[in-house]
């Protein structure tokens, strides 16, 4: 049976993406003109890094697809919830959880 998917929390700065438990399935890092980064957290903004993603000035968008490659999913177990640091003008990430 395939996971159902929420549609995308899109972000285009730095914060909490929930402030509840998850699994996250999908991330999508766009760059723009600059250098694209992006840090989640569990626990907020002084949490544990969960996953960390780069994408090249104007290059192709960074895909880390959990629930097809064969990777542990990173779990978001504290009550603070999912904490997103992006870097890079420009720069978008989508994040699918279940």
């Amino acid at each position: 049976m395939a996971t159902q998917l929420k549609h995308p929390t899109t972000i285009s700065a730095t914060g909490n993406v929930t402030t509840t438990q998850t699994s996250i399935r999908t991330v999508v890092l766009t760059p723009a003109a600059a250098v694209a980064t992006l840090v989640l957290r569990d626990g907020g903004s002084g949490g544990t890094v969960i996953l960390n993603l780069q994408a090249s000035a104007n290059g192709d968008s960074v895909v880390c697809n959990f629930q097809d490659d064969d990777l542990p999913v990173p779990t978001v177990t504290s009550g603070v919830g999912l904490h997103a640091t992006l870097g890079g003008a420009g720069a978008v990430a989508d994040i699918y959880t279940k």
